[in-house]
């Protein structure tokens, strides 16, 4: 979302308990369910970065291949890649007036350590109907870089992109338009993906953020997203019935990871 700014900070937040989880977990943990570049990475400059993916949106246009379903395109990539494509299925999905939103395995994983932050982070921009429609972290290796782009997919010009910085990396360099700064561990940044933007990460260890996406206005959300009431999100008024959820799919259309 282009937010007049290349970012803002929202909140900073206590995050070293989740630091240490998330720090912890070995290369294979991080492989092992791989959604995102399967089905959700634009260009191999995004596939760079290894994520777990708890919740993401997903629309047929993402697919480069032409699949209907993400759960066709999941299926596929993992056939292709010889790997079991079971884990990589969506356990949930919703569905509003922009796109339809998936809920996967390891939303259940992290949910514990997830919503007190997400909660935390989304006060300042909340609204009665917004929906959460993304959530992952993302590791990107020493040495990675992702050149700069403009996120150009529909989602982009609605949903505020924010990161929260995880890790302490200050020599991974973010640069939006003209703006070049290191993210702090424990700040959200609302992050304007509609400028140009890159990053570098030039240090030796990785960087680890929590991404969101968070979409303030949709006209109806079926069904209610009720796993997140507790944590005080807002509901949305429902207003038409979806299909039950499936998962498999190829390639997202739109480069939107960092």
């Amino acid at each position: 979302m282009d937010i007049g700014v290349a970012y803002r900070e929202l909140v900073k937040i206590d995050v070293s308990a989740l630091q240490e989880e998330l720090l912890a977990l070995t290369d294979a943990d991080w492989d092992a369910r791989p959604i995102r570049r399967a089905s959700l990475a634009g260009d191999s400059a995004h596939c760079a970065a290894d994520s777990i993916v708890m919740r993401h949106e997903w629309v047929p246009s993402y697919s480069k291949r032409g699949f209907k379903t993400l759960q066709e395109s999941l299926v596929d990539w993992a056939r292709r890649n010889k790997r079991d494509g079971r884990p990589l299925l969506p356990l949930m999905e919703e569905r509003n007036s922009e796109t339809s939103v998936f809920t996967f395995p390891d939303w259940f994983r992290w949910q514990a350590r997830v919503f007190p932050i997400v909660a935390r982070v989304l006060e300042p921009i909340a609204t009665p109907g917004g929906v959460l429609t993304r959530a992952l972290f993302v590791r990107l290796p020493p040495g990675a870089i992702i050149s700069p782009h403009m996120d150009g997919q529909t989602m982009a010009t609605r949903a505020h992109r924010i990161h929260v910085a995880i890790s302490d990396c200050p020599d991974c360099i973010y640069t939006i338009s003209d703006t070049s700064f290191s993210m702090t561990p424990g700040v959200a940044y609302d992050f304007n993906n509609r400028w140009q933007h890159a990053v570098h990460n030039r240090g030796d260890v990785p960087r680890i953020n929590l991404m969101l996406e968070y979409l303030p206005d949709p006209a109806w959300v079926f069904p209610l997203p009720l796993m997140l009431q507790p944590f005080g999100f807002p509901a949305a008024a429902p207003a038409q019935a979806a299909g039950p959820a499936e998962a498999d799919a190829p390639d997202h259309d739109a480069a939107a990871t960092r």
